[in-house]
């Protein structure tokens, strides 16, 4: 298996942790926009290596996992910086159920809509005959 794809697998699994834990410190001692900002720096830094990891594959990938975890990381930056409880709060809650979403696409448990529409195998993946 690819190493950059086992490693945003496995990295990404960590950070449905970390965006959970912002959550609960929002709601149990306020806002912590430091702690915010460096969850959403570390979706970030999965996303580019699920960016590279796309480039490196031949496995498909359906389209619906960038665009839902995008959406993630927009309500995640949305959320950061904030020292509102209820914005943190509903941003990484909107964050957590996209990442969530983006993981059921190709997890065995997703659904199967998502792994049989907008389907796209990487182009620069040659697969051998």
């Amino acid at each position: 298996m690819n190493p950059l794809f086992t490693a945003h697998k496995h990295y990404g699994t960590l950070l449905l942790v970390l965006v959970l834990a912002v959550i609960v410190v929002a709601l149990t001692k306020g806002p912590k926009p430091v702690f915010q900002r460096i969850v959403a720096v570390l979706v970030d830094i999965n996303l580019v290596v699920g960016l590279f990891a796309f480039f490196n594959t031949v496995r498909p990938v359906s389209w619906f996992h960038p665009i839902f975890a995008l959406a993630a990381v927009a309500f995640l930056h949305v959320g950061a910086k904030s020292e509102d409880k209820a914005k943190v709060v509903r941003c990484f809650s909107m964050a957590l159920v996209l990442l969530v979403a983006a993981w059921a696409v190709h997890a065995a448990w997703g659904p199967v809509w998502f792994k049989t529409n907008f389907v796209k195998l990487p182009a620069v993946a040659v697969i051998a005959k």
